[in-house]
């Protein structure tokens, strides 16, 4: 038994792969300092090894530049805070090899409350291999009369006793006394004047470019809406109805400025009896008129109804012409001259204005991310694009805080997400919390659409009116109207759910089961609850508005 079980192990033993292993011989690093902060690094290895090892990489602080290897420009790699150098490419398998490796690190100059103006040089990363021997070189823009100080991994609080140094003038130059292991890192600190660095100062108060010009977008915007968009606060009015004319569909447009939502616009057009609504069991939504509409009602929803029945009697509401009808009025704002000033400014242009602060920092996070100008303009080719469009993304999230439109808002907190996401890869915290801020910001003050008449600021308190009261209506007042109304539900359930409270509104309802709804047809029992028709209601109306963000997204990939 105990021969069978050495010859397994033999067995084992002999089929086991053996990763490659070697050492630094000797390692020579020459860091140069310019009085803004900036160092020059030239480091050359002498690299010895036993085996291949495909995955050979060194490691660099993560904020390196401009990373040279053997004067070609090194392929890199980002992970762990890290700038992974491969050397897979130099390195082929067994034997001797010397790298050159070049770079430059930025602001290695930092203030600190108690110590002041501090150097911290990295001088090794953390090289997986072992390291026989090593000479540095650090040359200073000035004389000093500092002790600088040593820490390694192993040895976080002071390794003088492990090195040998010298400091003369603006030189300081050593080695260390016995090798260093694997994984090691040096890293040396030095107290420095403001005088040996005087551009750093000026550095640590001044703004880069990109910087400059999120924060000129910014205030450009600000200047536009405080001249031709400001509209001032509001105090909701009171109301139990829509206004006079209005239909659902046209809430939007009283409160926030937008166009016309044509789902909404059905529902409302079906409660005042002009069609009924067939919701069928696969999914499909059946328009039926009902009867013409006459000029009790205003000449663009005449229009509008006119163009989606034409001679027919009944509308897919879920085809291709329901879609593009609805693309088409989502752009009129009917009464725009009741409601507007003659000289309010154009919400578009004031949001564009914004979405520049993010297409900025995309190109910010272009060049964090990468060492070398190639690399930053491929990024940028990516990043500044998709930086106007969360932007924009997030300035639509507006649009669900008073109206129906939850995706919107969904998405929205998404694109935030995203952009925390990006600024903690490339260390950007703040511009990403930046543009951020500058976009919620955005879609706030754009929510209202301009400068508003006296009518137009009647219709937006009673819009918001109505919608308070919707959201908030007692049942003790509810039972009142049902028993005058039983149908009243019905009656308000377009404009609740245009208005993003339908969900609050049926809730009031309780348990109780209301009559069938009068102009909705959908298979299955009719007794139901608010709640149980609100659902009904609700998939109408993302039937209805499906269509027209897939036809969207298929116009953008030219898709049919």
């Amino acid at each position: 038994m105990r021969r069978i079980f050495i010859a397994i192990l033999c067995l084992l033993l002999l089929t086991t792969a053996v990763s490659a292993a070697g050492s630094v011989t000797n390692l020579q690093s020459n860091a140069t300092l310019a009085s803004d902060g900036t160092c020059q690094i030239s480091m050359v290895l002498q690299l010895y090894m036993d085996g291949a090892d495909s995955d050979l990489k060194f490691p660099l602080p993560g904020v390196a530049r401009d990373i040279t290897l053997n004067g070609d420009r090194a392929k890199t790699s980002r992970a762990d805070s890290m700038r992974w150098v491969d050397l897979s490419e130099v390195v082929h398998g067994p034997g001797n090899y010397t790298l050159t490796l070049h770079y430059s690190l930025p602001d290695m100059v930092r203030s600190e409350e108690k110590s002041g103006l501090v150097l911290t040089l990295p001088l090794l990363s953390g090289f997986a291999y072992p390291i026989d021997s090593m000479e540095f070189s650090i040359t200073l823009p000035g004389e000093t009369d500092k002790i600088p100080q040593f820490t390694s991994t192993y040895h976080p609080e002071s390794m003088e006793s492990y090195l040998n140094y010298t400091a003369d003038g603006a030189v300081i130059s050593g080695y260390i006394l016995q090798g260093l292991k694997d994984h090691e890192k040096l890293t040396m600190t030095l107290p420095v004047t403001e005088k040996m660095f005087p551009q750093n100062i000026a550095k640590q108060w001044s703004l880069s470019y990109d910087d400059l010009l999120q924060y000129a977008l910014l205030i450009l915007a600000l200047t536009y809406w405080l001249i031709f968009l400001r509209c001032g606060f509001f105090r909701p009015h009171r109301r139990v109805q829509a206004p006079d004319g209005i239909t659902a569909g046209e809430l939007g447009c009283t409160l926030n400025g937008l166009g016309v939502d044509l789902p909404t616009t059905v529902l409302s057009w079906a409660q005042m009896g002009y069609l009924t609504i067939e919701l069928t069991g696969s999914g499909r939504v059946i328009l039926h008129k009902t009867m013409d509409m006459g000029n009790e009602r205003s000449e663009f929803e005449v229009r509008t109804f006119k163009t989606l029945f034409g001679k027919r009697s009944r509308a897919d509401g879920s085809s291709e012409h329901f879609a593009r009808l609805g693309r088409k009025v989502g752009k009129t704002i009917p009464g725009f001259r009741h409601y507007f000033k003659k000289n309010t400014g154009n919400p578009l242009i004031f949001r564009g204005i914004a979405t520049g602060i993010g297409a900025v920092a995309g190109y910010s996070l272009a060049v964090a991310f990468a060492s070398d100008t190639l690399w930053q303009v491929l990024l940028s080719v990516l990043l500044v694009p998709l930086g106007a469009a969360l932007s924009w993304l997030i300035q639509d999230g507006a649009r669900g805080i008073r109206l129906r439109h939850r995706l919107d808002l969904y998405i929205a907190l998404g694109c935030c997400g995203l952009w925390l996401l990006l600024g903690s890869w490339s260390n950007q915290w703040a511009v990403a919390v930046f543009v951020i801020l500058s976009q919620i910001f955005t879609g706030l003050a754009a929510i209202h659409g301009g400068r508003r008449t006296e009518s137009g600021l009647m219709a937006r308190r009673e819009t918001a009116g109505l919608r308070q009261y919707l959201r908030n209506i007692s049942p003790g007042e509810l039972i009142r109207i049902l028993e005058n109304n039983p149908e009243y539900y019905f009656t308000m359930a377009p404009n609740a759910i245009a208005l993003g409270v339908d969900r609050a509104f049926a809730r009031q309802f309780g348990n109780r089961q209301v009559p069938a709804c009068p102009y909705l047809q959908v298979s299955g029992k009719q007794d139901l609850t608010a709640r149980q028709w609100n659902e009904h209601l609700r998939q109408v109306v993302g039937i209805l508005s499906a269509r027209q963000r897939t036809l969207f997204w298929e116009k953008i990939f030219k898709r049919r």
